[in-house]
């Protein structure tokens, strides 16, 4: 069982935001294992940290993760590029395998775990306040 997920991506200077929604009722937990897998894995090869957030935006709700680190700029696009197609392979597994990976990888004593933080975002066309959370 697949689980639906909307998903986009932008590059910023400071590193790469993944913006997506799930529609499915642990959509909380399938968040934290998608972040946290991919920051796990690509923490073995770079230095890189990342932040997820829960955000409400007038009735909408979706999910914000940042994942940043000095390899990951537009300067180096073929770091950002892992870190996308990373979790794009994460996000095409089986719910259920996905958490059980999840699960596992937590038990391990160096697995690094984020947990999302609640934000309240207001439409602005003028700016984009995003990387003051982080």
């Amino acid at each position: 069982m697949k689980f639906p997920l909307l998903c986009w991506s932008i590059t910023l200077e400071k590193g790469v935001e993944i913006t997506f929604k799930v529609s499915d009722e642990d959509r909380r937990e399938i968040t934290e294992a998608l972040a946290n897998l991919v920051g796990n894995e690509l923490l073995k090869e770079m230095e890189i940290d990342w932040r997820i957030f829960d955000v409400k935006l007038g009735e909408e709700r979706f999910f914000k993760v940042c994942f940043t680190g000095s390899r990951l700029s537009r300067l180096h696009p073929l770091a950002e590029k892992k870190v996308r197609e990373k979790f794009d392979e994460f996000s095409h597994t089986d719910k259920r395998k996905l958490l059980k990976l999840y699960r596992e990888e937590e038990k391990n004593g160096h697995f690094k775990r984020q947990h999302p933080r609640e934000v309240e975002e207001e439409y602005d066309l003028w700016q984009d306040d995003f990387w003051t959370y982080f």
